[in-house]
């Protein structure tokens, strides 16, 4: 899911993610924030998260949903500092 806030500066993009036996996660999402058309940062972050940020991120913030992810990324452990 990618979500655009209002004016197009910042761009959050969540992706799926699967591992290397191609087994999609339950569990984690990639988020992806860009600014300007720059990347700020990747990390993975729950599924529960994900859903309170895209709600508080659209009911609270105005932005909205311009695009829909539904390709798995790669799980890569180096992002997985966090999780």
């Amino acid at each position: 899911m990618q979500l655009t806030a209002q004016g197009g500066n910042m761009v959050v993009d969540f992706y799926p993610v699967k591992y290397a036996d191609n087994t999609v996660s339950d569990r984690l999402m990639l988020k992806i924030v860009t600014f300007m058309g720059s990347g700020q940062s990747k990390r993975y972050i729950t599924k529960k998260d994900f859903q309170r940020e895209v709600d508080s991120r659209i009911n609270a913030y105005n932005y909205e949903v311009t695009d829909m992810h539904d390709i798995p990324q790669l799980f890569n452990s180096a992002l997985a500092c966090c999780c």
